[in-house]
């Protein structure tokens, strides 16, 4: 029987035609497939593979394909593997085991058809089907295990006594089993056969199989020997020569893991068809991966080229969870086999024209953005990316340029409007905001420009329905509003820039609508219109508060804004005080110099963008607060209004002495005080008054450490730009506080609370 390119064949019409040889050549690594070292977890590859092989067996009379063989034939039926020796191996190996279980019959001779030919057995030099040329000593050995062992079924039963005697004594290795202790007492057994790490792998994987066999329950050895031999099948891939065959083994080697992605899909995606195209394309991609590959951590193509067609069915099919394999099985009976071809490889041609964008400035500082600053420069830092960015960039980029062509300038403005959208789904209050990656690629596919995909109105008439994901509007209020504003386009991408927005301008919108009566955030409508250059002067004034908190450089530049803008902050409820993540309930706290995203939602910070006077209009909010709620009235004592009143002594004074407060913030606990005001007290028999108290920094230590409120140390005591220390006049050590000192304190304090209530 002749072996043709891309057919498939069964083991038994692979192994028991009568002259043929399938050799292992030289430049073959070894077989490891027994050895614990080369699986994951330090667990053997024969386990995982047999027990799949035994699932697969329950489904009578059905084909299971186990991926594809390369080879060259030279001279003819003298049939070289360059790809699939470890899965070839394992099974001739356990075509050998069960020989040896079955009893006289068809079947049985079936089995030793595969292992080796009536006319090498009786005739000849008794050579088996399997040649491992590796080396000289693999060779004789694989000889005579399948003559002396498998054929000549040598008995282990024999050795068991001295077995058991020698593993009682500890004269054996651990992982020494009954059948490689038996054949290594045989005489054709060499001692050198013990360096040679094929065969020790082999003994392995042979103690792996005998045990399985063995316990598997209910299994069936006739049965799984017909499954074995005629169900299961493999594709032949002929690579002409053996040039080729050693290019395609440095490319593509075996891994030692169960069978890939792409090792079952290749046979099945290019087994219909004759032409070589696809297999060519098949081959470009491989190679591709391989020179693109992860260096530090990869020795093969198959982690790259099994993500790739895990994106192409998620882009084609639009699903999130794609049984690859499944839909691959399907396609063997679909018509639209070929077309789901020329898109993988249309795909394919795409994300190369996507890494040469990478090489763009803009576009890496888009990519930036959406992976919390981290370079993105190749196909290996693409492949790094988490599910969610991959699939809401990357995949609808690969579509895009899949069906528009090498568009760069387009490409980078769908990657800004994906940009947003990956962002309106991570940020809370924009999630009303976010459509679902498979929407955006059906809207990309319904799409005929750039225009129209930014532009398109996501309604029950315009896509399908996917179950539980509710599709938002694409092209809202916001995104027509820029549209309008098409002439300050560069300023505008500037502003969407700005780390807070990630595209989304709709808070500085609303901003500009602000007026001083409003109660409520203005909503967006249709007919609103926006003053460009009211606008540019609410995007600066923000920069001018917030860019001062996210840097203590940034808040060297304007340190009386950066300190009351804080305050500000925690006034308007930005920063809430109450109990600390972790801590001891016995005290609470602020984070007084973090930033985080709740000022995009409060009326007042957007009154405070509006101002043309930001330091003013701090002060008199500030202030306005301290009388309404009569901060500094300690008689009716609160955790909440004590550290305002503490806060707000210590921005007033750092500012009448031009000073900027630090931005140590407790490593994440903040400004802390007890609920025991007691506890707060400098001096313990003195009565509880802002002078005789302080605040501090909650500490949470964990590990039996303890939780308390912690002040500064001895060499920044009493320093105006510390906040856990008192404000004047107190000495550091406890013991040495007096009433006078507490008189001078509250002399500094009475001072700066004159400056703050207003008459």
């Amino acid at each position: 029987m002749e072996l043709k390119s891309n057919e498939y064949y069964s083991i038994l019409e692979l192994l028991s035609t009568k002259n043929r040889k399938l050799i292992i050549p030289d430049f073959q690594r070894d077989y490891c497939w027994g050895d614990k070292t080369h699986g994951e977890k330090n667990i053997d590859i024969v386990s995982g593979f047999l027990d799949t092989l035994i699932e697969e067996s329950e489904n009578k009379n059905e084909d299971v394909l186990l991926g594809k063989i390369d080879v060259y034939e030279s001279p003819k039926n003298h049939i070289y593997l360059t790809d699939g020796q470890q899965r070839l191996t394992t099974l001739y190996l356990i075509i050998g085991m069960l020989y040896r279980k079955l009893q006289e019959g068809e079947m049985k001779n079936k089995l030793k058809g595969c292992l080796i030919s009536d006319f090498e057995e009786k005739q000849d030099d008794k050579e088996p089907y399997l040649q491992y040329a590796v080396r000289e000593s693999t060779v004789f050995f694989l000889r005579d295990l399948v003559n002396e062992f498998f054929v000549g079924e040598l008995a282990l039963e024999s050795f068991n006594h001295e077995y058991q005697v020698k593993m009682k004594n500890r004269k054996l290795d651990k992982d020494e089993t009954l059948l490689s202790f038996c054949l290594k007492k045989q005489s054709w057994y060499f001692s050198e056969y013990n360096l040679d790490p094929s065969i020790v792998s082999i003994l392995n994987a042979m103690g792996i199989i005998e045990k399985k066999l063995n316990t598997t329950k209910d299994l069936n050895y006739l049965n799984f020997s017909e499954f074995l031999i005629n169900h299961i099948m493999i594709q032949y891939y002929d690579v002409k020569d053996k040039k080729h065959g050693e290019e395609r083994f440095v490319i593509i080697n075996t891994t030692g893991k169960s069978l890939t992605v792409s090792e079952n899909i290749k046979p099945i995606l290019l087994g219909k068809f004759e032409s070589e195209d696809f297999a060519k394309q098949w081959e470009d991609r491989e190679s591709w991966y391989w020179k693109f590959r992860d260096k530090q951590k990869e020795n093969i193509a198959d982690n790259g080229v099994n993500q790739f067609l895990y994106w192409c069915f998620q882009i084609i099919d639009q699903q999130d969870d794609v049984d690859v394999i499944k839909k691959s099985k399907a396609l063997i009976k679909d018509e639209n086999s070929q077309l789901y071809l020329e898109k993988i490889h249309s795909i394919f041609d795409a994300l190369k024209f996507l890494i040469e964008y990478l090489n763009q400035v803009k576009f890496q500082k888009q990519l930036k953005f959406i992976n919390d600053n981290k370079e993105i420069k190749s196909i290996v830092d693409i492949r790094s990316l988490s599910k969610i960015q991959q699939q809401n960039i990357i995949l609808p980029l690969l579509s895009f340029i899949s069906k528009f062509g090498n568009k760069e300038a387009e490409c980078y403005q769908l990657l800004r409007r994906l940009r947003k959208n990956y962002f309106d789904q991570k940020w809370k209050e924009r999630n009303n905001n976010f459509v679902d990656w498979r929407y955006v690629l059906q809207i990309i596919e319904k799409s005929e420009s750039l225009e129209s995909i930014l532009q398109y109105k996501t309604t029950e008439n315009t896509l399908t329905t996917i179950q539980n994901i509710h599709f938002n509007c694409w092209f809202n209020t916001e995104e027509k509003q820029k549209n309008l504003l098409l002439e300050y386009k560069d300023l505008l991408e500037e502003f969407e820039d700005y780390r807070d927005f990630m595209g989304d301008l709709t808070f500085l919108f609303q901003t500009s609508l602000m007026k001083n009566e409003d109660c409520e955030i203005p909503k967006l409508d249709s007919d609103f219109n926006i003053n460009f250059e009211k606008l540019q002067t609410i995007y600066k004034n923000y920069q001018s508060t917030i860019d001062l908190i996210r840097s203590d450089k940034n808040a060297i530049t304007n340190p009386a804004l950066a300190n009351m803008f804080r305050l500000f902050r925690i006034f308007i409820g930005c920063n809430k005080i109450g109990h600390i993540y972790r801590a001891s309930w016995e005290f609470e706290g602020v984070l007084f110099s973090s930033l985080n995203r709740s000022h995009l939602l409060k009326v007042d910070f957007m009154k405070l963008l509006n101002s043309n006077n930001l330091l003013l209009h701090c002060i008199t909010f500030v202030k306005q607060c301290i009388n309404e709620e009569n901060i500094f009235d300690v008689s009716n004592f609160k955790v909440e209004k004590f550290i305002k009143a503490w806060l707000s002594l210590k921005v007033f004074l750092a500012n009448e002495q031009g000073d900027l407060l630090a931005f140590y913030d407790g490593n994440g606990t903040g400004v802390a005080a007890y609920i025991n005001k007691d506890w707060n007290k400098l001096i313990d028999n003195e009565d509880f008054t802002l002078a005789n108290s302080i605040c501090g920094f909650g500490v949470c230590s964990g590990g039996g450490g303890g939780n308390y409120v912690h002040y500064t140390g001895k060499d920044l005591w009493c320093k105006p730009n510390i906040i856990d220390t008192p404000f004047t006049g107190i000495n550091y050590e406890k013991g040495k506080r007096t009433i006078e000192q507490l008189l001078v304190n509250q002399k500094t304090i009475d001072y700066v609370i004159k400056t703050i209530v207003l008459v």
